[in-house]
C-alpha cells in the first residue's frame, strides 16, 4: 500500500469512527423524538439525513431501544450485557476481536433487520402473502424502508469519490459501521449499566473518551434513564443542577469519571474472580 494511501486511511479510520459514533448517538436521540414531536416527520427527516448513512432506520432503533428503557436491566431487555456474557465469550480481549473481525455482523443485523422486528403472521396470514398482491406489498414496503439507506450511501460514494478522492474509504466507512461502531456502543453499554439489575450511570470522561463513546451529551445516562424526554442539549445542565444539589455526593454510585477506566477496573475485577484452571 502506498505511504499516501495508507496516510490516508488511518486518518481517515479516526474520522470516520467520530463521524459514524456521531451519527450513531443521534439515531439514539431521534429515536426519542429529538427533530420534531410529529414522530412521522421525526422519523422521516431522521432517516434521510442520519440514519441512513451507518445503515439503520430509526423505527428499527426504536422498537428496540424503547424495550431497553423498560426493561433495564433485566433479562428482557435486549441490549443488555454484563461481564459474565463477556467471560462466557472468552473474556474482554476475545470479545474485542470477535467485534473488529467481523464475527457479530449477523446478530447485529438480526438485532435491527431480523424477524423479530415484525410480528408473525397468522398461519392464514402467512398463506395469504403468498398471492401476487401481497407479495408486490410487501416488496414495495421493503423498498420504503430501505430507500433511504440507498440514498444516503450513494452520497457517501460520491463523497469518497469526487471530494476526498479516497473510493476506498468507503470500505473503511463499511467496516466500521458493523465493527468499531457496534463494539463502542457495547463497551459503553458495559460502564453505564454496570450489574444484573437497573443501576444506570453517568460517566464524566475526558473529551476524546466522550467523542468516541457517547457524544452528545450521551454520556449523561443516568440523567437520560431518569428523564428520557428530556431533550440531549439539556441533559449536561440537569447534571450540574444536581451537582449543586450534592445529588452525586450522596449517591457516588451513579457517576463514574472515565469509560477507558472502568473498563479496566472491571475487566481486572472479573478475571480475578474467575475461577483458576484446574
Amino acid at each position: 500500500m502506498p505511504g499516501g494511501v495508507a496516510a490516508k486511511v488511518v486518518v481517515g479510520f479516526v474520522a470516520i469512527l467520530i463521524g459514524e459514533r456521531s451519527l450513531q448517538t443521534l439515531v439514539h436521540h431521534l429515536s426519542h423524538d429529538m427533530l420534531s414531536k410529529d414522530r412521522e416527520r421525526n422519523d422521516r427527516l431522521g432517516n434521510l439525513l442520519v440514519a441512513g448513512f451507518v445503515g439503520i432506520r430509526i423505527q428499527n432503533y426504536r422498537r428496540v431501544h424503547f424495550v431497553h428503557h423498560a426493561e433495564n436491566g433485566s433479562s428482557a431487555d435486549p441490549e443488555f450485557i454484563d461481564f459474565d456474557t463477556v467471560d462466557g465469550k472468552g473474556g474482554l480481549r476475545r470479545f474485542v476481536l470477535s467485534y473488529v473481525t467481523g464475527g457479530e455482523v449477523l446478530g447485529l443485523l438480526r438485532k435491527y433487520y431480523g424477524s423479530s422486528q415484525v410480528s408473525p403472521p397468522s398461519a392464514p396470514a402467512a398463506r395469504r402473502s403468498r398471492s401476487p398482491e401481497a407479495t408486490a406489498t410487501g416488496g414495495r414496503r421493503v423498498v420504503r424502508e430501505v430507500s433511504h439507506i440507498v440514498v444516503c450511501q450513494l452520497v457517501l460514494i460520491a463523497a469518497f469519490v469526487f471530494i476526498a478522492q479516497a473510493w476506498y474509504l468507503y470500505i473503511v466507512w463499511l467496516y466500521v459501521a458493523v465493527t468499531w461502531s457496534p463494539l463502542l456502543s457495547k463497551l459503553r453499554f458495559l460502564v453505564e449499566h454496570p450489574g444484573k439489575d437497573d443501576r444506570t450511570v453517568s460517566t464524566l470522561g475526558p473529551w476524546f473518551e466522550v467523542l468516541v463513546f457517547a457524544p452528545f451529551n450521551f454520556n449523561y445516562h443516568w440523567e437520560h434513564h431518569v428523564w428520557p424526554t428530556l431533550p440531549p442539549y439539556r441533559l449536561d445542565g440537569m447534571h450540574r443542577h444536581l451537582v449543586r444539589e450534592g445529588f452525586f455526593d450522596r449517591y457516588p454510585e451513579f457517576t463514574t469519571s472515565s469509560f477507558i477506566r472502568s473498563l479496566g477496573r472491571r475487566a481486572a475485577s472479573s478475571s480475578r474472580a474467575a475461577p483458576s484452571p484446574s
